[in-house]
């Protein structure tokens, strides 16, 4: 009798556990999204023939597979004219740095300032599809979808508001 009531028992428990127990899980984690390295207070220098072109500073740098997440990335040109590039994260990926919150481009001629813009370093495009303002000696503009091609020294932009300072307003 007890015998048959503790086999009872252990089949009831077996029929339970296989109907509530729920199998262990493992989580997969995607690679591309597991940093392989991770810097701090670091610099990036890229070279060239004549010597040292750009240099990249950030506080934080995490190395993905495909890409390197740089936290207040600070972008510096060498060669003139001397130009330095901003804000709180960075993407580096294919030559080109994608920005992300208060950026700030800073040349000889104007300081530009955006949300979201990306530099293409190989050809030496700056581009910025969301608000912007530009801020020269004699004028601030603001306005959306900007292109500044460093090379021509040429801007294109959209829906611009300037507001241009006269020599008798100085």
């Amino acid at each position: 009798m007890r015998v048959s009531f503790f086999l009872f028992g252990l089949i009831l428990l077996s029929i339970l556990w296989t109907l509530f127990l729920k199998p262990y899980k493992i989580e997969e984690k995607d690679i591309k999204n597991l940093a392989e390295v991770k810097f701090e207070n670091f610099k990036l220098i890229e070279i060239d023939q004549n010597g040292s072109k750009s240099t990249i500073f950030g506080k934080i740098g995490e190395k993905y597979k495909d890409r390197l997440v740089i936290y207040y990335p600070k972008y510096k040109k060498v060669h003139p004219p001397k130009e330095e590039l901003e804000a709180y994260k960075g993407i580096y990926k294919n030559r080109k740095i994608y920005l992300y919150d208060n950026i700030v481009y800073k040349t000889k001629d104007f300081i530009f300032y955006a949300k979201e813009a990306i530099y293409d370093l190989k050809n030496e495009i700056l581009k910025s599809k969301r608000d912007f303002r530009l801020v020269t000696k004699s004028a601030t503009i603001t306005g959306e979808d900007l292109i500044y091609y460093r090379n021509k020294g040429k801007i294109l932009a959209k829906n611009i508001y300037a507001n241009i300072i006269t020599k008798n307003e100085k």
